[in-house]
């Protein structure tokens, strides 16, 4: 429509370089936002629960749902719309961190195990479980080859006080020690 550039997000994540065309912005339909630029670099993952936006240079504009729900991105800056389309207030990223997935990288800055599983997941044919909230609010810094997620597997008990179980349907568990 009107010369505008565009693509939609179903679900995952990608990085996008887009050149600066200020008669024909870029629009990414991520379901409950949109994020529009004229030209920039900036990372866009769409989970169940929410989208996440982060900018590695230049300006993005992200709309939600409903007026006054959008905030403009500068480089470094990230915000995420929740599963209603309310934009959350725009915040300082860490982008390497969060484009590490681009060179093979698992990233954890201080991350509660509950995320290291639902990350971990997306590269497993089988989901990884964390079995209590407790063990689940667990924190945890490093990095990890995406595509060696068993070496993390391997690595969680000698870090953390937890042990892994296999499940009858081939799944693991993260548990409690």
């Amino acid at each position: 429509e009107g010369g505008r550039r565009g693509v939609a997000l179903q679900q995952g994540e990608a990085m996008f370089s887009v050149e600066h065309d200020g008669s024909r912005p870029f629009v990414v339909d991520a379901g409950v936002g949109r994020v529009t630029v004229t030209g920039t670099r900036f990372d866009v993952r769409r989970d169940i629960d929410q989208t996440r936006v982060a900018v590695e240079a230049g300006t993005v504009n992200v709309q939600g749902r409903g007026p006054g729900q959008h905030v403009v991105l500068t480089a470094g800056r990230g915000t995420h719309i929740d599963s209603q389309g309310a934009v959350a207030a725009a915040y300082a990223v860490n982008a390497e961190e969060l484009t590490a997935w681009r060179s093979g990288k698992l990233v954890f800055n201080n991350a509660t195990l509950g995320e290291v599983a639902r990350e971990v997941s997306r590269y497993r044919e089988q989901p990884l479980r964390v079995n209590l909230p407790a063990v689940a609010n667990l924190r945890l810094t490093s990095v990890f080859k995406a595509n060696d997620t068993d070496a993390l597997l391997k690595a969680l008990p000698r870090i953390l006080p937890v042990a892994l179980r296999t499940l009858p349907d081939g799944s693991q568990e993260i548990i409690s020690r």
